[in-house]
């Protein structure tokens, strides 16, 4: 297991890959110390080294594009689904096809991958989602118009769908 951090306007930023094929096991949502960022990729994946591939640099690049305020897309192909039900992936892809600037219920996404009354299931695959940003999970609220909880805090979120919103505007 090999990890890369990269600096966004948001903080330190990390990705955990694996090489030969490579493939993206997770991503980690923006620190402000980037020591505080590796502490937690090591107790996630330990023995991980610090690496670099072409296919990491281009997400890590992503990321930065990202956070700078520009649409990204997931990268389905590196993704590694592995742990994951089908069920699990289809809440993961259902919520990349929120529009950047735009946000969904929990519910609404269960109604969308044929579950409607699965809206804790939808809640509980988000809060695990390996792959934030890229499987844009900050984009899922409350019914109530409420933010709800996140991985990165509530704060986090609410800074992140801002920027969304903002940088929509901006075009």
């Amino acid at each position: 297991m090999f990890y890369r951090t990269c600096i966004t306007a948001f903080g330190y930023v990390g990705i955990l890959f694996q090489i030969d094929p490579f493939l993206l096991n997770r991503v980690f949502l923006p620190h402000s110390r980037e020591r505080a960022l590796v502490m937690q990729i090591q107790g996630t994946a330990s023995p991980a080294k610090p690496g670099s591939t072409p296919a990491a640099l281009a997400i890590c690049k992503d990321l930065q594009v990202y956070f700078s305020g520009t649409p990204i897309k997931p990268p389905w192909e590196v993704l590694n689904l592995g742990g994951l039900t089908p069920l699990q992936c289809f809440v993961l892809q259902a919520v990349t096809g929120i529009p950047h600037g735009e946000v969904r219920s929990y519910g609404q996404i269960a109604a969308q991958v044929g579950h409607p009354r699965a809206y804790r299931f939808v809640g509980t695959t988000l809060a695990k989602n390996p792959f934030p940003i890229l499987v844009p999970c900050h984009r899922v609220i409350l019914a109530d118009g409420s933010p709800g909880r996140y991985g990165g805090g509530r704060d986090l979120k609410k800074r992140i769908l801002e920027l969304e919103t903002t940088s929509d505007r901006d075009l």
